[in-house]
């Protein structure tokens, strides 16, 4: 065998010995299917939490370089529109999202609905699209390819918990969405507007009713009776 043989021989094994051990390392990711993409910010995939409706979209030629069509901008849109802050550090497969309102992510092996899906053999992010047993179908943007004379987005992949190439990281006020904190903002100001029985009363009847009513009992009564009609009247109005 020749010396040029030799090195042929070489390059070629070691190309193969590479090909094997980048699959080895790769993460498995299966399941799902496709949606052509034929203009600039088509929608391909969809999520809702706690009422916010976010959108995945495509450009046909991909996201690179572009910041709204990019998998890390999804990420990001999802948590500016659901929570209400911004996240940052989507940079490498190893780093970890840090929030605009001090709080934090941390890794999870038991990943919920919106939490965040870090590959470690690619830097690409996603989130959690839904859960079924130790099956996590994804929502992603920026992962799509050529096909034919198109372009098409892969939605709807499926990875697996326990795979040692992907990552799932959690945020500490899981479900503090901005509709959860408008509604307990909501019933606080409830609270300090009527904190006791009598305010109540001075509410719902008028003072010579009061006089004339003896018993607590009667006046709560007659209050409740008061609320059930301007109640009614509210409806019908």
């Amino acid at each position: 065998m020749s010396r040029i043989t030799k090195q042929l021989f070489s390059m070629l094994f070691a190309i193969l010995m590479f090909g094997v051990f980048a699959g080895s390392a790769a993460a498995s990711v299966g399941g799902g299917s496709t949606v052509g993409i034929t203009y600039t910010g088509q929608t391909a995939d969809t999520i809702t939490f706690d009422g916010v409706r976010v959108e995945a979209k495509y450009s046909p030629g991909g996201g690179y370089g572009s910041s709204e069509y990019s998998c890390a901008a999804l990420v990001m849109k999802f948590y500016k529109q659901v929570y209400g802050f911004d996240v940052w550090n989507l940079s490498s497969p190893g780093s970890i999202p840090t929030c605009s309102n001090g709080a934090s992510f941390s890794l999870t092996d038991t990943p919920r609905v919106g939490d965040i899906v870090r590959f470690q053999d690619r830097t690409h992010w996603a989130l959690v699209k839904s859960v079924k047993g130790s099956t996590v179908t994804i929502i992603e943007q920026n992962w799509g390819y050529h096909s034919g004379s198109g372009y098409v987005a892969a939605v709807n992949r499926t990875v697996e918990v326990g795979d040692a190439q992907v990552s799932f990281l959690t945020y500490s006020d899981y479900g503090y969405t901005l509709a959860a904190q408008e509604k307990a903002n909501e019933q606080a100001m409830q609270a300090e507007e009527v904190t006791t029985w009598e305010e109540v009363l001075e509410q719902t009847i008028p003072a010579e009713q009061r006089l004339s009513i003896e018993s607590e009992d009667n006046l709560k009564a007659v209050a409740a009776d008061n609320a059930v009609e301007n109640a009614m009247k509210n409806s019908i109005a």
